[in-house]
């Protein structure tokens, strides 16, 4: 069993199965999630940039940070292979340049707004 976890709302459970990814459970929980991801190269993979309607918001600073088992996750969703009784959750955080240094949530932040410079 795997368990996601989304802002605040109550947990999801679905099926775990072998070779399953975070990608796969988040589309397992099609009845209770919609999602959007971007493609951020072979390195990193997908990473959600919407989740129920709230997307990534650059202009705020607030983007979807992944979390693997408690931790932020340093891969996407599609290159984070699950085993059974692992936890994922999302929450929509604010980025900060010194506690998200180094991490995923600096790269969506930076890339967002190159994006926007263009």
């Amino acid at each position: 069993m795997i368990t996601i976890t989304i802002s605040g709302r109550e947990p999801i459970s679905v099926d775990w199965y072998p070779g399953m990814n975070a990608q796969n459970a988040l589309e397992l929980a099609y009845n209770n999630v919609t999602f959007g991801t971007q493609f951020y190269g072979y390195h990193l993979g997908y990473m959600v940039v919407m989740i129920n309607g709230t997307y990534d918001s650059p202009t705020s600073g607030y983007y979807w940070e992944f979390f693997y088992n408690g931790t932020s996750s340093n891969s996407g969703i599609d290159s984070t292979q699950l085993n059974d009784g692992d936890s994922i959750s999302f929450n929509n955080t604010q980025y900060n340049s010194v506690t998200h240094k180094g991490t995923l949530l600096e790269v969506k932040h930076f890339d967002a707004n190159r994006e926007n410079a263009n």
